[in-house]
């Protein structure tokens, strides 16, 4: 199903994964073989005192005058280095793309550069790095990619910023995006694997951020507890909110993303087994705005061939939509600009 401009082929599992947990697990271990050949580390700062580092691959080729950018941010307990970063950063990088793989508070090589951790509604801190790279490079048009977490982040933002971004933010791009963190809380509750797992990666994180910043509160959680519990009890009050509830209802992208002016597309599987799928039936389409509910895929993994592109279908189809939204405008400008001189 999809609301927009264009129409998504329906999303086919290699034979024997359609199992929405298999599609989600193996979709996490099979990590690709796509890798960006270099990158440089940028640091932002922010106006609390913390940081995020920024990963920059260059574009291999030169196809325009001035490339376009992608700003890609991760999601729960991921990192620059989780498997879908450097297999977009390498795929973006061969078509000519400048692409920025951000670690948010707290994670990967921002461990000991933030006292926060980040959190759901960090729609903030990319409008920083927004604004940095748009300093930067104000004649290059700027993309957001979001996986999971990210994909919240990044619609929240270009919602929020639909009257006051840059110039030259030129889309958003989000795959498995938790739009309403109150349902999607409760549909986790009854994954007790899943909510394990981010529950201890949480944890840990939680926990070395005290030992590089020793001044901390100190923390004591319990031996067992769901995600909600930790939001309650560590991320609501981290980040100024009363509880999880609270937290959850303004950190949800769902009701900002009728506000976003710019081209979006918006990627989730109806199986997924944590992302509720009815807060995206209910969006209001607008032009420009495509959102896409594939039938299956689980939660970001959507492996399945189509034609020889490769089994990372959601990737290919946000390659496809890039080079449509984003590319075509490059390449056009590029010709014009030349064309004047």
């Amino acid at each position: 199903m999809n609301f927009g401009e264009a129409p998504l082929s329906s999303f086919r599992p290699l034979p024997f994964l359609g199992n929405p947990h298999v599609q989600t697990i193996l979709g996490t271990l099979l990590p690709g073989f796509e890798r960006p050949a270099r990158t440089e580390r940028r640091v932002v700062a922010l106006p609390d005192g913390d940081r995020l580092v920024l990963h920059e691959t260059p574009p291999r080729t030169q196809r325009t005058q001035h490339e376009p950018i992608a700003l890609m941010v991760h999601g729960l307990g991921g990192s620059y280095q989780s498997g879908y970063n450097p297999r977009m950063a390498a795929i973006l990088s061969a078509r000519g793309w400048r692409v920025f793989r951000v670690d948010l508070r707290g994670a990967g090589a921002g461990v000991r550069l933030a006292r926060k951790l980040y959190c759901a509604g960090c729609s903030g801190d990319v409008a920083v790095v927004v604004e940095s790279l748009a300093g930067a490079f104000p004649h290059s048009p700027i993309t957001l990619i979001g996986f999971s977490l990210g994909g919240n982040i990044v619609l929240k933002y270009a919602g929020e910023a639909a009257d006051t971004a840059p110039a030259n933010l030129a889309g958003v791009v989000a795959v498995a995006p938790p739009i309403d963190l109150l349902a999607c809380s409760a549909l986790i509750a009854h994954q007790p694997m899943y909510d394990a797992f981010y529950v201890h990666n949480l944890v840990k994180q939680a926990t070395r951020q005290r030992k590089y910043f020793p001044d901390m509160p100190k923390l004591a959680f319990p031996a067992r507890m769901i995600l909600r519990e930790f939001d309650d009890m560590f991320t609501a009050p981290n980040w100024g909110f009363r509880d999880s509830q609270e937290y959850y209802r303004e950190s949800s992208s769902f009701p900002l993303i009728d506000a976003i002016r710019i081209p979006a597309f918006v990627l989730t599987a109806r199986d997924d087994p944590f992302i509720a799928v009815e807060p995206f039936e209910k969006i209001t389409p607008r032009p420009g705005v495509e959102v896409h509910i594939a039938d299956k895929g689980g939660h970001m993994g959507f492996l399945g061939v189509e034609f020889l592109l490769g089994v990372r279908w959601a990737e290919r189809k946000m390659v496809d939509w890039l080079a449509r939204h984003i590319e075509s405008q490059c390449i056009a400008s590029s010709r014009e600009s030349v064309a004047s001189v």
